[in-house]
């Protein structure tokens, strides 16, 4: 019985010395942050504080703050008749290398359409990108062989809309920087 009595004692003793470690998330800059936790356990979330972001206020496993901005692009009709004149159709507008839509190259606009409501016959796309309010973005316009009628890269505010007005004039810029 003295046997059982000191195991026992020996066991109740050894097991107080264990300690415990809690998980929890331990950065300090988290929204989620739990001064008690011994460990990071990957609960932390963060969330972007930018009003102008469109994740404001939102909690995610890390931190960032996503931004977004309408582009419209459309001819202006000194351009579409230059185009009509060349034979060429059809143009193809590349953002940052990726195809964001295709333009009738003949048809000119006699005036800036809007980001809201769209217009069928321009070319609108959302850029999105992080950390910052206000972004520039390459882009370039191609006719239907491939070839390139301009490039250039443009200026973007969060939630603005850039009208993105393709002129004869910049078909003669482009052309004289070649």
């Amino acid at each position: 019985m003295k046997k059982i009595l000191l195991f026992s004692t020996l066991a109740i003793f050894l097991n107080s010395c264990v300690e415990v470690e809690t998980g929890g998330c331990i950065d300090i800059y988290a929204d989620n942050y739990e001064s008690f936790a011994d460990y990071d356990d990957g609960s932390c979330l963060y969330s972007c504080e930018d009003p102008y972001a469109i994740n404001y206020n939102l909690l995610l496993p890390s931190y960032y703050c996503e931004y977004e901005a309408d582009v419209v692009f459309f001819e202006d009709v000194a351009a579409a008749l230059y185009f009509d004149n060349i034979n060429v159709n059809w143009l193809d507008i590349y953002v940052e290398g990726t195809y964001v839509g295709t333009l009738n190259a003949t048809l000119g606009f006699t005036y800036v359409p809007l980001c809201y409501p769209t217009d069928p016959d321009a070319v609108h796309f959302t850029l999105s990108w992080f950390n910052n309010i206000n972004s520039t973005f390459n882009w370039t316009v191609r006719d239907e062989t491939g070839f390139i009628h301009y490039d250039g890269t443009d200026f973007v505010s969060a939630n603005g809309c850039l009208p993105m007005e393709l002129t004869f004039k910049k078909i003669q810029d482009f052309k004289a920087s070649k």
